[in-house]
């Protein structure tokens, strides 16, 4: 997939019917990155470009209702107690080398949403 342009990004937020507020919302980040990358002053992330393409077929809030669905589903199948990481989260994680401060906070703030785990993986 390649890069989307800031104006494209733009656009399809417009079709979408969803505000740069919104859409920080709904991925779970500030409304400053957004702005930027409808500005051109940074690239779209892919999982940003990939979110906005979605919502041309989803609402804003079927999309939040299907991943909350998921969400819960998958935790039933674990038999953990269901709790919604936020996209940020993944994104920070996935753009960063491990040796970044962005990832080691990404990896904190994930450590504390994951279950208590016991010896040898065993969930308390």
């Amino acid at each position: 997939m390649r890069t989307l342009l800031s104006t494209e990004f733009l656009a399809l937020l417009a079709y979408a019917d969803v505000s740069q507020a919104r859409f920080a919302r709904l991925a779970g980040i500030t409304a400053r990155p957004v702005n930027n990358w409808c500005r051109g002053r940074a690239t779209v992330p892919r999982w940003a470009a990939i979110l906005a393409i979605a919502l041309q077929e989803l609402t804003a809030e079927s999309l939040e209702t299907t991943l909350e669905e998921a969400n819960c589903r998958r935790h039933e199948g674990l038999g953990t107690p269901a709790t919604r990481p936020t996209m940020n989260t993944a994104a920070l994680a996935e753009r960063a080398p491990k040796d970044e401060p962005d990832a080691q906070i990404a990896s904190s703030i994930a450590a504390r949403e994951a279950p208590d785990s016991g010896p040898a993986g065993e969930t308390l």
